[in-house]
């Protein structure tokens, strides 16, 4: 019995000290999970954009602190859509637009938008099917700290044109 509980003991000292070897040789595994800030869109352009597309429509919900526009139909020619997204010049928050599919993968997304900021197209990472519901995810974050003030999810579909 005594032997038993001398192995067990051995046991766990070793795992202890495997524990915190692991942590000083890794650097204690504080920059998993740390917060990277997303860029600014690199296309983006100022002003409000005149856009003819019957879907093009403003995004605002009660109890949303902020407003965007952006066309609900998505329609890929190659690997580009005309999303025309837009962060409202009455904003107060930065805006980006994330496309995902059925799964919650992404597969476009932009970069950051100031308010009065629009970009027009999105390049897609990864191609939906023609016809595959997709999810459009517009993400707010307050200037500077970058906290959430809250997103919301468009659904609709993607259509695929080869050029």
């Amino acid at each position: 019995m005594k032997k038993a509980l001398w192995i067990s003991a051995a046991i766990c000292l070793l795992s202890l000290v495997g524990m915190v070897l692991s942590l000083t040789l890794t650097g204690g595994g504080g920059e998993v999970g740390e917060f990277v800030p997303p860029p600014f869109e690199e296309a983006a352009e100022s002003g409000t954009p005149t856009v003819e597309d019957e879907s093009y429509t403003q995004i605002f919900r009660d109890g949303m602190s902020f407003s965007a526009h952006v066309t609900g139909k998505v329609v890929l020619t190659d690997d580009t859509a005309d999303l025309w997204f837009t962060n409202d010049s009455g904003n107060d928050v930065w805006l980006k637009l994330r496309i995902l599919d059925g799964e919650g993968k992404i597969l476009a997304e932009t970069g950051i938008l100031k308010p009065g900021e629009y970009v027009k197209s999105v390049r897609f990472t990864t191609l939906p099917k023609d016809g595959a519901a997709i999810r459009l995810k517009i993400m707010a974050y307050e200037a500077e700290t970058y906290y959430s003030a809250g997103a919301v999810t468009l659904r609709t579909t993607a259509t695929v044109k080869n050029s």
